[in-house]
């Protein structure tokens, strides 16, 4: 994960920091940075990630759920499809309960509803289930609306 602070746009490891720490404060403990199948990660007992699974931060509320996030930034917006496949697979390898990808790009909401891009993601999260939050210049774009997006912080299972 420090490896994300020597490169020229820290972004993506300021984010991951961000996370954690949002998710600390609100009880959360367990919370690991760069977990990879390659490595041999066991996510849940008796459940290995995959190689090629690849998540920035994963974190396991009091259930024992994980959660794993992968963080991009996409400087040409109009790839943004191009770049959710050629990556999501880091993912969904990784067989984390909740599997969220978050992408920063330029542009606003409006140029995603012109591009239909709510569809489109909603299509994606229904065969593969994974969850997009995509963020661009002036709000927030959530597949699915209402998603679970954080764990839950505490309490009896």
């Amino acid at each position: 994960m420090l490896s994300n602070f020597a490169k020229e746009d820290m972004k993506g490891g300021i984010d991951q920091v961000r996370l954690a720490n949002r998710l600390h404060a609100s009880g959360i403990d367990d919370i690991k940075f760069e977990a990879k199948g390659k490595d041999g990660f066991e996510i849940k007992p008796g459940d290995w990630m995959e190689d090629g699974a690849d998540l920035d931060v994963l974190a396991y509320d009091h259930r024992g759920t994980a959660y794993g996030y992968q963080f991009k930034t996409l400087t040409n917006p109009k790839k943004l499809m191009k770049a959710i496949f050629a990556n999501i697979d880091q993912l969904t390898l990784s067989h984390a309960d909740v599997q969220t990808f978050v992408l920063d790009t330029k542009g606003t909401l409006a140029d995603l509803q012109a591009k239909d891009m709510a569809r489109r993601l909603n299509e994606v999260y229904g065969t593969t289930n994974v969850q997009f939050v995509i963020r661009v210049e002036d709000g927030t774009l959530m597949i699915p609306p209402g998603g679970k997006f954080v764990p839950d912080p505490g309490g009896a299972p």
